[in-house]
């Protein structure tokens, strides 16, 4: 039995090109689903009316020749995938397309306020009465659409394209076998070259570590793929950002972090475990402003704008002011990286020691850059950190990521059990979804952490609720 696949809104709000992603089969898709995108494509939620307004042109762009609403669709070459638009009315005209009157009464039922997922739900019933040798099952990243769909006696399925088991989630680093941890040594030493296979490591990925420990201590190294070598990795970082790494973890943040040919740096890990505190301190240890001819000139500070709980409605002042709420875990940081001036406070007459970094805010040293503006940007030599990037689409951290000009290093953290986007969860999220697929390129690093640091409360916390 040939399966056709009937794609739920949210579906295309997720991924705008998942209509690509159906090759050498059937795609349904609702008459209703294309009105829901025209009203999300003026959502106030920027990233949701983007995402709308491109699947809108996607499936245009099936239509050039006016086939969709013909009964065995449009035909694409490229994916050997037939598109169509159905109602609850399919089949009803002698040659099984949409005719007239049942394209009224869609648009009569859109109109009329009735749920939507019930008017896709029909539609996908319509369409598996009228054609009983197809099995149609419909796609939708709404559970309770699933359920239903389930309950009705059709077969659902989630939407998996750019699902990440968390279990199969790059870890950034592997363990070398005690036999071999002497080798390790061989990487200090002048003329000496270390070869992953030598540690009986075939498929090392380029900017992977090695860890190995003996009565000396705890060695780690970084594979080098344009040099497809091994490469020592230092162990002091205090002199050079003023922090010490308290664990295997952070000292391979640090290192991937302070590496000026990694382009990209995947921070992924549950609450307390140092991920923005560690990529504002490589930032400020690479800003211009403070070693001279620095690395970037300025860092860009952003963060999904997603409330934890009931909104407090809208904020006053500009944009800026309204962007202040949100940041404060970023200057909660930095007061921790940049203790106060207690001498520049009094000397201009204040009662209270003033942030030595708002003058790093006020010459724009550093900025706060919304997300919802960053289409169209060309940003470069620039320390981008992107927080909370668990609550992003793959669609988003792409948009993202092609910001990023000549010299600008992106940074991308966040804890995927801590998901406030309703459309997303830990294994869809744009987060881990590109610390999967990027893994492997020299440009990029990932590291995944698992040891709390903030204290043992917040350990508690996230390890047992």
């Amino acid at each position: 039995m040939k399966n056709i696949y009937v794609l739920d809104t949210s579906v295309l709000v997720h991924d705008p090109s998942a209509l690509r992603s159906f090759r050498g089969t059937s795609v349904a898709i609702p008459i209703y689903v294309i009105m829901e995108l025209d009203v999300l494509k003026m959502s106030k939620r920027s990233e949701v009316a983007a995402s709308a307004r491109m699947a809108s042109r996607m499936i245009h762009a099936f239509n050039q020749d006016d086939t969709l609403n013909q009964p065995n669709g449009a035909y694409d070459q490229d994916l050997d995938t037939h598109f169509r638009i159905i109602t609850e009315d399919t089949g009803a005209s002698s040659d099984g397309s949409i005719d007239v009157p049942a394209a009224l009464r869609a648009f009569e039922a859109g109109a009329s306020g009735r749920k939507m997922d019930g008017l896709i739900l029909r539609a996908a019933l319509a369409l598996q009465q009228s054609e009983p040798s197809l099995q149609v099952i419909i796609v939708s990243k709404d559970v309770n659409l699933r359920l239903l769909t389930e309950f009705a006696g059709l077969k659902a399925e989630d939407y998996e394209q750019d699902r990440v088991s968390h279990d199969d989630l790059f870890r950034g680093f592997r363990e070398v076998d005690a036999d071999d941890v002497e080798l390790l040594h061989r990487v200090w030493v002048p003329n000496e070259t270390l070869r992953p296979h030598d540690l009986g490591f075939d498929d090392l990925l380029p900017n992977e570590y090695l860890v190995g420990r003996d009565e000396t201590g705890t060695h780690l190294v970084r594979y080098d793929g344009s040099t497809q070598t091994l490469r020592g990795v230092p162990r002091d970082f205090t002199r050079r950002l003023g922090v010490t790494p308290r664990n295997i973890e952070q000292w391979i943040a640090l290192d991937l972090l302070m590496n000026p040919n990694i382009h990209l740096v995947t921070l992924v890990g549950r609450a307390g475990t140092g991920k923005t505190f560690l990529a504002l301190a490589a930032a400020l240890a690479q800003l211009s402003e403070f070693v001279g001819e620095g690395t970037y000139q300025r860092i860009l500070l952003s963060k999904p704008v997603i409330a934890v709980g009931k909104e407090l409605g809208y904020l006053p002042g500009d944009m800026e002011e309204k962007l202040q709420p949100w940041m404060t875990s970023f200057h909660d940081n930095l007061d921790e990286l940049i203790r106060p001036d207690p001498d520049g406070a009094r000397l201009k007459g204040a009662t209270q020691n003033e942030s030595s970094w708002t003058h790093l805010m006020a010459t724009r040293q550093i900025e706060m850059q919304p997300l919802h503006t960053i289409r169209g940007r060309s940003i470069s030599r620039a320390f981008m950190l992107i927080d909370e990037a668990q609550n992003l689409t793959p669609h988003e951290i792409k948009t993202i990521i092609t910001r990023a000009a000549e010299g600008t290093k992106v940074i991308l953290a966040g804890d995927p059990a801590q998901i406030d986007n309703p459309f997303l969860d830990a294994h869809s999220n744009g987060l881990v979804y590109v610390a999967e697929r990027l893994k492997g390129s020299a440009l990029t690093g990932s590291i995944r952490f698992s040891e709390g640091q903030r204290s043992p409360l917040a350990e508690l916390g996230a390890t047992l609720l």
